[in-house]
């Protein structure tokens, strides 16, 4: 590797081993606060945790950033009194000759960053493991965001002490953040959009990010596809259930697009495929249908119908595209079948995004990971869904990767768990990728 000779790898290696009892026992402290979004539970408690270790292990600045109460309705709709609080760190260099970014006044930056919100545990009663409780196991962890994405924000934090315990100086800067609701989306966010949106990253003052989500701890995720969530309400005219010619369905209308879009979009969709996305049965393009409200009671004919959709794309189509195909059928229905009345509204979208995996960054990355890995390379891989990356590539910093320990396939389940040994795994690559980007020395 050009920057990091065997012994120090050797050296990285042995201090990921020497310090993962001090690592998992940061994770454990964070999963034991429930963190539940929605509505977004216990997120300045997080944050000073997060905020407390950094400091501890001597970061130069932290600081807790509060979202204003006033952009709340905006950022955060629908979960009145709940703060948002993200929390942010930064270790300046100590080498005598930081590697300065190229075209820019200063030594370069690399940001980790992590959610810290999980999603609800469901029925309490299918987990065989206290949610909250993150036992140990077998080599193994359980409780909710062990994987999504708790242990992320552990691995990237002991990623850059393994550095320094292996007595190796960073020749940059590196930070750190802990931010809250990527898992409720929104096309704006009072999280990594929001961090953003206030100038903390930005393309002139960061040059990489790692975000810590689980997709496979093997592979380096280079983007994701895109998401177009929306309703269409279906407008009838009611009439006793008696004499339904009197009236107009909007059951019967909103049940009529639902055939026609399996019948016109399935061989569309069968065909548009990007064999990078994880797991395989989320490869393809897919158009679902979510909720379905229509009616008041079983004797009149329904007059409304609110029908919900969730369609996914792969690298390579276009919310345009989509949006457009979905709008031409209703049009042709409107045009074809008497009293078709409906609205279409969207509730979220993002493109999918994709960065180069043969970019500089990502070959460093890639290198890291197999070595970390004992792989002669790291697989390229696509996340199924969409994720915190999104912001900051649409902010000019191309040099986005998602990478960090656990599996997509186990998150968001019942007893969700990490292995410790990827947990280590992860923050080994992390620490060989920050002295091969930055720079080291001993």
């Amino acid at each position: 590797m050009a920057n990091t000779d065997e012994s120090k790898l050797e050296r990285i290696r042995a201090a990921s081993h020497a310090l993962l009892p001090e690592c998992i026992a940061f994770l454990q402290d964070l999963v034991q606060i429930d963190t539940t979004n929605p509505p977004g539970l216990n997120y300045r408690r997080i944050a000073t945790v997060i905020k407390d270790k950094l400091d501890q292990l001597g970061y130069d600045e932290t600081e807790l950033l509060e979202v204003a109460q006033s952009d709340l309705p905006t950022l955060a709709p629908h979960f009145d009194g709940h703060e948002r609080v993200n929390v942010l760190g930064r270790l300046k260099s100590k080498s005598a000759s930081p590697i300065t970014a190229a075209g820019k006044n200063r030594e370069q930056v690399l940001h980790f960053n992590g959610h810290t919100d999980v999603v609800p545990i469901g029925s309490r009663d299918t987990w065989t493991h206290d949610p909250f409780g993150a036992e140990i196991e077998d080599g193994v962890i359980y409780g909710r965001g062990v994987s999504d994405m708790k242990g992320g924000l552990a691995a990237q934090i002991y990623a850059v002490e393994a550095v320094r315990r292996a007595g190796l100086t960073l020749r940059g800067t590196v930070e750190q953040s802990g931010v809250v609701d990527e898992e409720t989306t929104g096309v704006r966010n009072a999280g990594a959009g929001w961090l953003i949106e206030q100038g903390y990253c930005s393309a002139d003052k960061t040059d990489a990010v790692i975000i810590t989500e689980p997709l496979n701890v093997d592979n380096l995720c280079c983007g994701h596809r895109g998401t177009l969530w929306g309703t269409i309400t279906f407008h009838g005219i009611g009439a006793h259930g008696a004499i339904p010619q009197r009236g107009v369905n909007a059951v019967e209308h909103a049940a009529l697009f639902v055939t026609r879009c399996k019948e016109r979009f399935a061989p569309l969709l069968q065909g548009r495929r990007d064999e990078r996305v994880i797991p395989e049965e989320a490869r393809g393009s897919s158009m679902t249908f979510t909720t379905f409200h229509g009616g008041t009671n079983p004797n009149s004919v329904a007059d409304r119908c609110a029908l919900s959709f969730d369609r996914r794309l792969v690298p390579g189509e276009t919310l345009d595209g989509a949006r457009g195909a979905i709008h031409a059928l209703l049009a042709e229905l409107a045009s074809t079948v008497p009293n078709f009345a409906y609205e279409y509204a969207e509730t979220y979208q993002t493109e999918p995004v994709w960065v180069d995996p043969d970019q500089p960054f990502c070959r460093t990355m890639r290198r890291a990971i197999a070595r970390a890995a004992g792989a002669a390379d790291a697989g390229v891989v696509c996340s199924p869904g969409s994720d915190d990356q999104r912001f900051f590539v649409r902010a000019g910093i191309g040099r986005t990767v998602v990478y960090g320990p656990g599996n997509i396939r186990n998150v968001h389940n019942r007893d969700e768990a990490l292995l410790l040994e990827d947990l280590r795994q992860s923050v080994e690559a992390m620490a060989i990728a920050a002295c091969e980007f930055l720079g080291v020395d001993d």
